[in-house]
C-alpha cells in the first residue's frame, strides 16, 4: 500500500469515527429527552435500540482508529 493510500485510508477511518459519534451523541439526546421534564420518563424501544446500534457502531470505528494509531507508533504503518 502506498503512502498516499494509506493517508487516505487514515482519513476515512477519522471521518467515519466522526459520523458514528455524531450518530451515538444524536441519539443519547434523544434517549435523554425522553426523560423528564421534557418527556414521560420512558424511551421509546426504537430509541433505545438505536442507541445501541450508534454505539456499536462507534466502538467498532474507535478500534479501527485505534488500530492505525498502533499500527503508526509501532511502525507498521510508514
Amino acid at each position: 500500500m502506498t503512502a498516499e493510500e494509506k493517508r487516505r485510508e487514515e482519513l476515512e477511518a477519522i471521518e467515519q469515527e466522526r459520523r458514528a459519534f455524531e450518530r451515538r451523541h444524536k441519539a443519547f439526546i434523544a434517549v435523554h429527552r425522553q426523560f423528564y421534564p421534557l418527556g414521560n420518563g420512558s424511551p421509546t424501544t426504537e430509541s433505545l435500540r438505536e442507541l445501541d446500534a450508534a454505539e456499536d457502531e462507534w466502538q467498532a470505528a474507535k478500534e479501527r482508529i485505534d488500530q492505525i494509531v498502533h499500527e503508526i507508533r509501532s511502525g507498521q504503518r510508514r
